[in-house]
């Protein structure tokens, strides 16, 4: 560890701040350099997944997007590293654990992590080069390929707007919430820049000049707007050195003015605005209705943590009382609540979807008279004291699953230090539970209430409305505004058009020159682990006629237990209901709680109990394709599992399905959500329809959360009123065969003291023991339905494949080169580059399972062509030895990512379930490191084969996929 000292200068930097932080075990070092005026924050302690990020203080001056376009662009080369995307470079032969870049409201991030010491090097080396120094000066194609262009191939074709930020926002704004979000930000803070769009707006974004572009990076990209924060085992004096002398000794200190204003308090104001449904859809019940509140500013702790923990009692947990009024009130279908502290004025928003504008009166009149109630006659004390254990224990166990740690501390560090706040103010919390706690007997949520909610002087409604028109006008404006430029135009300036789009065109297609590649730092194969993972311990045993599995490791006291039932014995008509039932259990009162006991026993005496439905692959002594299970999940202190088991009986057994109205109300809940989700999650949609095509456990899985499941649940909420006491049958039936030890597993996860726990108190679930009986498994029909699915999206979720096993091939670690290959440089440069979507994938399972896809797409027929024709790129496929290493390396980072101990346990439940064992962990890993570039060219013929099954399903565009129709099985709406 680092002995540096507080007022000494190392490498230019100065320490101005020390201390140890004991919840995140940590020493903290404040610096400054004192030449560039550039600000670091050092997080040192033993983890070995070390971070570093550079930052910058972005606030918009309008909604062009300009710092999200700069995010993507200044990773497109550097002054080192000319190539024409480092980043990809580094995602294709990386041994990172994180690799990314984020646009915020007011700031943007330059993250990344890596457990190994050359690598994260490299990485630092890369990315600080790209934000310092980047070609986007050089090479305006940078600017046009990553913001926008005007497309135009022939002087003859329509001229279009085309660019990968400009398409990504169009898919990011067909989301009502999103727009949602946006006119919230708009009504609170109407002379700041939250009231701009940073990642842009579709309409704003061809706004925006080139040279304003570079403009923005040089005035906001200088050290003196800049956040180092480097985390875990660094040597911290040695990566001052690389910073100092590699960048920041060649700058002095810049004045440019980018200080974030405070919005003053505009009292109550309305702001009212449409979103995008299809034109056939009905625009009754789809209004959202938002009341939305400033809460203080980010630099106050205290006030921010309270905040969370109240909108957990008053919206979030299953006894939330404001959510409660709302939903009985029968004013719209669901309600949720969101707190944002990534801003300098955190909001809190009180939201009520699926209703009507002419609710919004009755609305706001509900919003108060309960928060008044609830500050008069106090908040149920139980209920608050399980909101603040709740928080407390997820602070506590800090598993933060796919980011790493140093990477969730770093965003938690810039709540306040963007702000001139101390870094360290959101790293501690002990401190301030413990005044929480304190003050929690002396009235201080309900003051909370009564201070920020009731008597709020900065608050807003927002009216969010649906329209069958806004999306086509929005489209005829542009194409008539393109139209009207392009007819201005003299026939040399369309030739200058013509001849920008084909330039930008060569350069996508010119292969970058190998002696710049060159210039790209590397691993070589003698840097990376020859050897799997290990997997984690794991133990069985029989106790008293139930099968144990115990995952031996440590977990800071903490008891992970996890109870697996085999839903075979389910009817596949019931298959669905299964999801219903994930979500009822803890909503219903029980036989010894009423639903506020109830919540407050989970919430005091555990860290939560969830419900859900999981599928596994198939397990090599059975003929099933597939695994399907129901799940109940406990987190909870060491000390307290006996407690924990004994709420999990009274929720399997004794909670009160009879209670009709509450199921109607999570029905209609249920089938909101899931609206919502269609809309949003356009490119999962599509791959479970077309998995559940040809696949069993893609079948089963559609039924759960696909378009099946969406139908289903839909159908269920226009008859709810009718089929109430038939669906408090069917789950009570569901639940007399499902919870039962005769086809139930348990995983323990934990020291063996964890475990011998749980072994003393098992007999606490008191389980049902009955003989029962697997009914035959849902299987799919395996037939190309081609189904595409319309959607008021502006842009297209395009998904094809098949089962390679059913093809005669079998599965090799040499496919997942082939995936990472296929993936960043086919697909990437076809689908994204070229062809300005977000992304394009190639997901490849060891079951079989084969998928192209492509995510917020402006095409729909040229992408499928871009399938079709991968198997050309792969029997072509050429790699020296250095390019080759690359793809190995990067294929392999995908298996060696730390694991939480959440993802730890998940992985070893999996591997039991499906069988998988060291042996067959380290030959596919064999298989990885010996792949050549022979190996590639032979799968062209896997490629081949699964384009010309065609089996594809698309969710998309009305328009566009109307003109498409010649194409599909069938063309419905996706929402109904």
């Amino acid at each position: 560890m680092s002995s540096l000292k507080t007022g000494n200068v190392y490498s230019g930097f100065k320490v101005v701040h020390e201390e140890y932080i004991r919840e995140i075990e940590s020493s903290v070092f404040t610096m400054e350099h004192q030449q560039s005026g550039a600000r670091l924050l050092c997080v040192q302690n033993q983890d070995d997944n070390k971070v570093f990020s550079v930052s910058f203080r972005t606030p918009p001056v309008d909604s062009t997007g300009v710092f999200h376009i700069l995010e993507h662009s200044v990773l497109c080369g550097s002054d080192k590293y000319p190539v024409k995307e480092p980043f990809v470079e580094l995602l294709k032969g990386s041994m990172k654990s994180f690799l990314n870049a984020f646009t915020f409201a007011d700031k943007t991030m330059y993250p990344v992590a890596s457990r190994n010491d050359k690598d994260f090097s490299n990485l630092m080396e890369v990315y600080l080069d790209s934000v310092f120094k980047p070609n986007i000066y050089k090479q305006q194609e940078i600017f046009e390929q990553e913001g926008w262009h005007y497309e135009l191939q022939h002087t003859e074709d329509e001229l279009i707007y085309k660019g990968v930020v400009y398409n990504e926002m169009k898919g990011s704004y067909s989301s009502p919430v999103t727009v949602l979000l946006d006119r919230i930000k708009k009504s609170l803070y109407p002379d700041t820049l939250y009231r701009h769009s940073s990642g842009g707006d579709p309409q704003d974004i061809p706004a925006l000049t080139y040279e304003q572009f570079l403009a923005a990076h040089s005035n906001y990209y200088h050290p003196s707007n800049s956040y180092f924060y480097l985390y875990g085992d660094v040597n911290i004096e040695e990566r001052l050195q690389f910073i100092h002398q590699e960048y920041l000794s060649q700058y002095t200190r810049n004045d440019f003015d980018t200080a974030i204003s405070m919005q003053q308090p505009t009292g109550m104001t309305e702001f009212t605005a449409e979103y995008s449904i299809l034109e056939s859809e009905t625009a009754e019940d789809k209004t959202y209705l938002s009341m939305n509140y400033v809460i203080g500013t980010s630099l106050d702790r205290e006030l921010n943590l309270a905040f969370t923990i109240l909108k957990n009692i008053l919206m979030d947990s299953n006894a939330a009382p404001l959510k409660q009024a709302l939903l009985e009130s029968g004013l719209g279908k669901d309600a949720f609540a969101f707190y944002s502290d990534s801003m300098v004025q955190p909001l809190l928003g009180i939201t009520l979807t699926h209703s009507n504008p002419s609710s919004k009166a009755a609305f706001l009149d509900l919003i108060r008279t309960t928060l008044s109630r609830l500050a008069a006659d106090g908040l149920d004390e139980k209920l608050v004291l399980a909101a603040v254990n709740s928080k407390e224990f997820e602070l506590r166990e800090a598993d933060f699953d796919r980011y790493p740690k140093g990477l969730t501390y770093n965003i938690e560090v810039m709540k306040s230090w963007l702000y001139e706040g101390s870094p360290s103010a959101h790293l501690e919390y002990e401190t301030v539970f413990a005044a929480i706690r304190e003050k929690c007997a002396d009235r201080y949520f309900e003051q909370l209430i009564e201070t920020y909610l009731l008597n709020s002087q900065h608050c807003s409604v927002v009216i969010l409305q649906p329209s069958n028109t806004i999306a086509a006008e929005k489209e005829a404006c542009n194409r008539k505004q393109l139209a009207e430029y392009k007819a201005s135009l003299t026939p040399e300036q369309l030739d200058q058009l013509v001849e920008n789009t084909q330039n930008l065109l060569t350069r996508q297609s010119r292969p970058d020159a190998p002696e710049d590649l060159q210039k790209l730092p590397k691993l070589s194969l003698q840097d990376i682990n020859r050897s799997a993972l290990p997997q984690v311990p794991t133990h069985e045993y029989t106790h008293n006629g139930i099968k144990l599995i115990h995952h031996e490791i440590p977990t800071n006291q903490i008891a992970y237990i996890k109870l697996y039932w085999d839903t075979g014995v389910v009817d596949t008509e019931q298959i669905s209901y299964l999801v219903l039932l994930s979500k009822v259990l803890g909503q219903l009162e029980t036989d010894a709680y009423s639903i506020e006991e109830l919540t407050s026993e989970i919430g005091i005496k555990t860290g939560g109990i969830h419900f859900q439905n999981e599928v596994f692959g198939a397990a090599k002594d059975s003929d099933a394709n597939y695994q399907p299970k129901f799940s109940a999940r406990i987190k909870v202190m060491k000390g307290n599992i006996g407690n924990s088991l004994q709420l999990l009986h009274e929720l399997l057994y004794a909670s009160n399905l009879d209670n009709l109205i509450k199921l109607q109300e999570i029905v209609r809940r249920e089938a909101s959500k899931m609206e919502s989700i269609l809309n949003q999650k356009g490119n999962e949609i599509a791959a479970s329809r077309l998995l559940s095509y040809f696949s069993d456990r893609g079948a089963y899985q559609e039924q759960l959360g696909g378009v099946a499941y969406h139908r289903f649940i839909r159908e269920l909420a226009h008859t709810i009123d009718q089929q109430s006491e038939r669906l408090s049958d069917t789950l009570k039936d569901i639940c007399a065969v499902l919870f039962n030890k005769q086809n139930l597993i348990l995983s323990v996860t934990g020291a063996s003291d964890i475990y011998e726990e749980f072994a003393a108190n098992v007999e606490q679930l008191s389980l049902q023991d009955r003989q029962v009986e697997l009914k035959p498994v849902l299987k799919a029909q395996d037939h190309a339905s081609n189904e595409g699915f319309m959607s008021s999206s502006q842009v297209q979720y395009v998904v094809k494949g098949y089962d390679f096993n059913k093809l005669g091939f079998t599965y090799s670690g040499k496919m997942q080169v082939l995936k990472k290959i296929l993936s960043l440089t086919y697909l990437w440069n076809a689908v994204r580059v070229k062809g300005g979507a977000y992304g394009g994938n190639l997901i490849l399972q060891k079951e079989g399972i084969l998928l192209f896809t492509s995510y917020r797409d402006p095409n729909l027929q040229e992408t499928l062509e871009i399938y079709d024709q991968a198997y050309r790129f792969a029997e072509s496929f050429e790699a020296d030895e250095d390019e080759m290493t690359k793809s190995i390396i990067g294929t392999l980072a995908m298996f060696d990512q730390p694991l939480s101990i959440s993802a730890q346990r998940r992985r070893a439940d999996r591997h039991f379930f499906e069988q998988i064992t060291g042996e067959e962990l380290q030959q596919e890993r064999n298989e990885i490191l010996s792949t050549t570039p022979e190996d590639i060219r032979e799968y062209s013929g896997l490629l081949k084969a699964v384009a010309e099954k065609n089996y594809f399903s698309v969710v998309g565009n009305e328009t566009r996929m109307k003109s498409a129709q010649a194409l599909f099985g069938s063309l419905e709406e996706l929402v109904r």
